[in-house]
């Protein structure tokens, strides 16, 4: 079970908002909302630190990518059902061309060869 809690519409670059998330009892402050090609997901909170003389931001939890990906699904649609992000529009229905009339064609039955 998860909760969305505070979250907090940022609408800069790739980032969409800033959101607090209670896993399991665990409450989780500062992670993000993010876009990219394959669409939203989210990125738990960063320290900045250094490494080999760069600057660089760390992730202060991991989970296994299956988790993340399920954690993702979650927070979307928490953040749906809250009204924070829209639903996803539903691709539209094809038009099928007119029927065409084979009425011609029908028989009254009585000119069928199998008994009934």
């Amino acid at each position: 079970m998860i909760q969305v809690l505070n979250f907090k519409k940022y609408d800069r670059g790739a980032m969409r908002g800033f959101f607090d998330l209670r896993y399991h009892g665990l409450t989780i402050k500062g992670c993000r909302l993010m876009t990219g090609s394959n669409g939203l997901w989210f990125s738990f909170p960063q320290v900045k630190g250094d490494q080999d003389g760069e600057t660089k931001y760390f992730d202060q939890m991991f989970v296994s990518p299956p988790e993340r990906d399920h954690l993702t699904r979650l927070v979307v649609l928490e953040l749906q059902q809250q009204g924070h992000i829209e639903q996803p529009k539903q691709p539209p229905i094809p038009k099928r061309a007119p029927a065409e009339d084979l009425s011609e064609h029908y028989t009254d039955g009585s000119q069928d060869s199998i008994q009934f």
